[in-house]
């Protein structure tokens, strides 16, 4: 476990230790813990460059009218976009490409609880268009951007908050997972999920060494997710977690505050640096690279659970197994295939 102690004592020094004009992405910012990240980190930030993709305008403005107040000498734009459909993700994207020459950090957080089976006008499985695929397009389609980044500046990096550390079995011949039984989409969409987003972004490693990916789940933070969840299973869902709040919540949930700490340790920290060349992010003496998602020391890819923990041996074993089979491999082309598919003639 990363102490609380330590991540306080390496975000305080980013004001002396990091170039300000830093640029930042932040996708699904306007509430939980995007949003707390976006606030910690223009605390610390020196005149700050700040983007936000989000589809609620008015929580957007909110936002950043508060961080011009936390950090008054930031700059803040609001991109509107439905993170649920890759030709909006694009746009977005595009708007912050033709505006910059490169990107340091891009946070991804944007998701909602979905549970209608129903797919999107692009034809992806809603529970995971927003959660996975725009998340995966947002990195590839900045990815130059972040290149860029790592050549001239000492940080380039993407942070997924998902499910890190809980990799096991893709469901190979359903990867959108459109046809799990209602007992087995609970048992297998998370494995599924961290899964693939694990190996994706190893895959985007693959490509971009200089650039450094950290796959996080943040564990129980008390936010407004579950309050937008929809259906019968949503009403469930805000039901458990408030009955569960009220009673347990100082002992299960992790603050707000200190989950908003410990991702901006994620975003800088030297611990989980690139592959390779000078973007470690916070140089600091005394802090090693951590264990990558390939089991080697500063291998680029980091599957973190919520404290800064390494993954299990589960987890270890799991990507190693599916490495073997050439999952990697099959994530990427269904990816990027699903992305050809709904770009093509645009």
């Amino acid at each position: 476990m990363v102490a609380l102690s330590d991540v306080l004592a390496s975000n305080a020094q980013i004001q002396s230790n990091l170039p300000k004009g830093l640029i930042a992405i932040f996708a699904g910012a306007t509430s939980g813990i995007g949003e707390v990240t976006l606030k910690t980190f223009v605390r610390y930030a020196v005149e700050p460059r700040i983007y936000i993709i989000a589809r609620n305008q008015t929580a957007a403005e909110r936002v950043i009218a508060e961080c011009r107040q936390i950090n008054a000498k930031g700059q803040y734009e609001f991109i509107y976009a439905d993170l649920m459909l890759i030709k909006e993700t694009d746009r977005a994207c595009e708007q912050i490409k033709r505006k910059e020459k490169l990107v340091n950090l891009v946070v991804l957080s944007a998701g909602q609880f979905i549970f209608d089976r129903k797919p999107t006008s692009e034809g992806l499985n809603a529970l995971l268009a927003t959660g996975c695929y725009s998340r995966f397009r947002i990195a590839q389609q900045l990815l130059p951007l972040l290149t860029a980044a790592a050549s001239t500046t000492p940080l380039a990096r993407v942070v997924n908050v998902s499910s890190g550390t809980y990799e096991g079995d893709v469901v190979t011949s359903d990867m959108q997972v459109q046809n799990l039984s209602f007992t087995k989409a609970f048992s297998e969409m998370k494995p599924h999920v961290a899964s693939i987003a694990t190996l994706y972004l190893e895959a985007l490693a693959d490509q971009a060494p200089t650039v450094s990916f950290v796959h996080d789940f943040p564990g129980p933070v008390y936010s407004n997710l579950h309050k937008n969840a929809i259906g019968v299973f949503g009403l469930l869902i805000r039901v458990i977690t408030e009955v569960i709040y009220a009673f347990l919540g100082r002992w299960l949930f992790v603050p707000i505050e200190e989950s908003g700490e410990r991702h901006v340790y994620f975003a800088t920290s030297k611990n989980y640096r690139p592959r390779a060349g000078t973007a470690v992010g916070m140089a600091l003496e005394g802090v090693n690279a951590a264990e990558g998602s390939d089991g080697l020391v500063g291998s680029g890819v980091y599957s973190i659970n919520w404290d800064g923990e390494k993954r299990t041996e589960a987890s270890v074993s799991a990507l190693k197994k599916l490495r073997a089979k050439g999952v990697k491999e099959i994530v990427w082309d269904h990816v990027t295939g699903e992305f050809d598919r709904i770009t093509a003639g645009m």
